[in-house]
């Protein structure tokens, strides 16, 4: 008998049809991975099935027993675990604290406790740390931990709750492909042990094909395929709704650009930026010139992202220099460095759910500007935006929160360009969104770089890096520490190892 029993689930959102009939099962010890492009359906479901949303119609059984409905607590007290995309921890407690905190939620005596906490089940605390391996760890503050540690962490606080069935939304969102890997075995292996029916959703692919012992295929919030791994891999219909025809793994890597002797259109000298009284960035140095792209890579929390709000004028405290088109931008605030023409796509998207896709676009507008030899910019309108991100034309007035992951990228890219840039910051395209959307993105980057528009791009993904950039600029821990020409970093698997941990 399956552990879990999905039929017939169906919810809609005004006149969106947002899941459509999807129904399947999961045995105890299983991992069943749910995919599908962005706008498929995947959350909602998720959703129904932790207590978030109500179905409209449909059943969901667990060993037997009918929890359609149930809400997130009454499905907690029946075993069902969960995890986010963004982790949910307490940051300012220590490792071994957020997995106490969560055993006395599991006892029902998290009420008045919070002063007894400290000592509440440590060993029973201790244990579920080492099984995460964490343990080593029990005494740090989760702000202290790197972000895959924080994930296992997270991993502790579900396996607490003695679950059933683990749903875990994004598991190795925003993680090195050799922490996600790592991961998803732990979890595979703790699910056999214990017996626990795992459904995720993912858009790794490596984790998806290499874990899972089956797959289910949503899009446009139908169930497309089910099946093994191989099976599901070699799908026709699945390949062309979602995988794409060169998978995450296996896009082209782009020509070569020679560097140019022009002068750049953006250099940053010893730059050192702080959050409070931490220091983020020590000395971050780097320039990109017109028509070239600019790969910033590194493991988590190694200062990519802090270097671009740091250029774009979103940090409150940093010293060095920044030059852009001739002028010192250093101490200009962050409007007038965007009215400049340099943009900034943010990792966070922060489109506005209420506006339209045209509203959104609109927020954006500039003027049209010129190069500094005077040579004119070809301006960007809405429909050569259109042009270059086809889903968009399809839903001018659809609100931004009634978007997928992938749709909102395209729109906040869309967005800044709206902004007539001659240079953008670009803060990790392809997290989060599906393969055929990430091929979609590259095409994007390499028309904007055809144009002249130079790029400077935060990225994980090293194939999606490698497609685009003509260079590479490594940083770990707030340092320059590797630069290079993409094409020789991509060949150096020592250097690919030793600094992001890529075989």
């Amino acid at each position: 008998m399956s552990l879990l029993q999905v039929s017939g689930l169906r919810k809609s959102f005004g006149g969106v049809h947002a899941v459509q009939g999807v129904s399947f099962t999961l045995r105890a010890g299983e991992l069943l991975a749910l995919i599908g492009p962005n706008g498929a359906g995947k959350t909602t479901t998720f959703q129904m099935m932790g207590g978030q949303l109500l179905p409209d119609a449909g059943r969901v059984l667990l060993d037997g027993q009918d929890i359609t409905g149930r809400t997130a607590r009454a499905l907690a007290g029946l075993g069902v675990g969960r995890t986010f995309q963004i982790a949910e921890t307490l940051t300012s407690f220590t490792a071994l604290a957020n997995v106490q905190m969560a055993l006395l939620a599991h006892d029902g005596r998290w009420r008045g406790l919070w002063r007894k906490a400290e000592g509440y089940r440590s060993q029973d605390a201790l244990a579920l740390l080492d099984q995460v391996g964490m343990a080593a760890q029990a005494g740090r503050p989760c702000s202290e931990l790197a972000y895959g540690d924080v994930k296992r962490l997270e991993l502790a606080l579900a396996l607490a709750g003695q679950p059933r069935l683990l749903l875990m939304d994004e598991p190795t969102a925003g993680m090195a492909p050799g922490e996600r890997v790592a991961l998803m075995q732990l979890v595979r292996q703790l699910a056999r042990d214990r017996q626990i029916g795992v459904l995720f959703t993912e858009h790794s692919m490596d984790v998806v094909f290499g874990q899972a012992d089956r797959i289910a295929v949503m899009v446009r919030g139908e169930l497309l395929a089910e099946g093994s791994p191989q099976a599901i891999q070699q799908d026709a219909r699945v390949q062309a709704a979602y995988l794409g025809n060169s998978e995450n793994n296996s896009l082209q890597r782009a020509p070569y650009k020679a560097e140019s002797p022009e002068t750049p259109l953006l250099s940053v000298e010893g730059l050192n930026a702080w959050y409070g009284a931490a220091q983020i960035l020590h000395g971050v140095s780097l320039n990109v010139r017109r028509g070239e792209v600019l790969a910033l890579m590194g493991r988590n929390g190694a200062g990519k992202s802090t270097t671009l709000k740091s250029i774009a004028g979103l940090v409150a405290r940093t010293t060095g220099r920044r030059s852009f088109l001739g002028e010192d931008i250093t101490r200009w605030p962050a409007h007038r460095i965007a009215r400049a023409g340099l943009g900034y796509v943010p990792e966070e998207r922060r489109i506005f759910g209420d506006l339209t896709v045209l509203e959104n676009l609109e927020t954006g507008r500039q003027s049209p500007r010129r190069w500094p030899d005077g040579t004119a910019l070809e301006p960007w309108t809405v429909q050569r935006l259109f042009a270059l991100f086809p889903n968009l034309r399809a839903m001018p007035d659809r609100p931004g929160a009634r978007m997928s992951g992938g749709e909102q990228q395209m729109l906040t890219v869309a967005r800044t360009l709206m902004g007539q840039p001659v240079l953008v910051l670009l803060d990790e395209p392809s997290e989060g969104v599906a393969p055929v959307i990430v091929e979609q993105m590259v095409q994007a980057v390499r028309a904007l770089k055809a144009s002249g528009i130079a790029i400077v791009l935060s990225e994980q993904n090293l194939a999606f890096a490698e497609a685009v950039a003509d260079r590479v600029l490594v940083i770990a821990q707030g340092r320059t520490v590797h630069e290079a020409a993409m094409a020789d970093f991509a060949a150096d698997r020592t250097a690919r190892q030793e600094l992001l941990g890529i075989a």
